[in-house]
């Protein structure tokens, strides 16, 4: 009987053991977009099972391309330039679940990034922690505004079906209509000084019109929506 009641004992120690926990999901966040975003952020859930209510983290690592910036918002906080060995305290209620928030600015270079920040408690923090992981891409911007051109103007702008290009030109172009992904959604030959081009089979966004003339590439974005 005594033995039973040991065994009993052990268990029971060892379910509030494993009730004494937080926990990230994901553990591995993942976030993509062009390099030419502000920001490119991942999120993960925090959850704490605990009885603690304050804890810390600590950026354990950054490795991202030259130029980029770290940054990270955790449920109450915001702080942005991280580097490796920064810390922060926030607080968090048994039961309740927070949203982490990792965030790299690429400021216009491609590339992929990475960001491991640990978390744990203040006062058990060798017992109650977890780790997560960010990781960001940055892919280049397929198409760009190259070069302003006053003699070039388009409208209406948002534009609904029709969108009319005004560009002097004696010799026709090609001109390309392209998403913000950098695929090509439409080409249209443009010759004289002004051309209609139907746009209502497009999707509603940003898209660019891009054409050569000569040695100078001109690139501007415009609104579709109805």
């Amino acid at each position: 009987m005594k033995k039973l009641i040991l065994i009993f004992a052990a268990f029971c120690s060892l379910q509030v053991a494993l009730a004494q926990s937080v926990s990230f999901n994901p553990k591995v966040s993942k976030g993509q977009g062009p390099n030419g975003n502000f920001q490119i952020d991942a999120k993960s859930i925090f959850t704490n099972t605990s009885s603690d209510t304050v804890f810390e983290w600590q950026v354990l690592d950054i490795v991202s391309p030259s130029g980029w910036e770290f940054g990270m918002c955790d449920p109450f906080n915001c702080i942005t330039n991280l580097a490796i060995g920064n810390t922060s305290t926030f607080n968090l209620a048994t039961g309740k679940s927070g949203e982490f928030k990792g965030d790299f600015a690429p400021n216009g270079k491609p590339g992929n990034g990475k960001a491991i920040v640990y978390v744990y408690s203040k006062k058990n923090p060798s017992t109650i922690n977890d780790t997560i992981e960010f990781q960001i891409n940055a892919w280049v911007t397929a198409v760009k505004e190259v070069q302003n051109n006053k003699e070039f103007s388009f409208y209406p702008n948002p534009a609904k079906d029709r969108l009319n290009i005004k560009y002097a030109t004696k010799e026709g172009i090609s001109i390309d209509i392209y998403n913000v992904l950098g695929s090509k959604m439409k080409t249209i030959m443009h010759t004289g000084f002004e051309t209609e081009i139907n746009i209502g089979d497009l999707q509603n966004g940003i898209y660019f019109i891009r054409f050569k003339d000569g040695n100078q590439t001109i690139s501007k974005p415009f609104t579709k929506s109805e």
